[in-house]
């Protein structure tokens, strides 16, 4: 997901459509990598009855992170598309790579928690 982020943060400003799905293709398979392996360890303390409610309460709290992503990263390119100085398109196009700034930052907090997670559960 790093690597994803990276590479939309860099070539931000070039983007051409192979690159769009080549770069989001990458940061969605390291979302659902982390997802995955987050819905399996929250399900191995879990037992009996409660796993599928467990297994909805995580598919919720994916719903409303993604909601409230979308709503952070919007807010995030409309900053730059009030700016006075820039057109509203350079202003979406320098915003959204603000926003995948902030994204690599959060995805950064992932990769140190599933680390500090697993590395707990080889502990133990």
């Amino acid at each position: 997901m790093m690597l994803g982020c990276l590479l939309f943060m860099i070539f931000g400003l070039n983007l051409n459509v192979l690159m769009i799905v080549i770069f989001y293709g990458i940061m969605m398979m390291g979302h659902r990598m982390s997802f995955s392996h987050t819905l399996a360890e929250s399900l191995k303390v879990e037992t009996g009855s409660l796993r599928a409610d467990a297994t909805a309460v995580c598919q919720t709290s994916q719903q409303l992170a993604g909601s409230i992503g979308t709503t952070v990263l919007a807010a995030i390119i409309a900053i730059w598309q009030k700016k006075p100085a820039v057109s509203y398109s350079l202003g979406t196009a320098q915003g959204s790579q603000a926003a995948f700034i902030f994204t690599l930052i959060i995805s950064l907090i992932i990769l140190f928690s599933d680390w500090k997670m697993f590395k707990t559960e080889n502990n133990n």
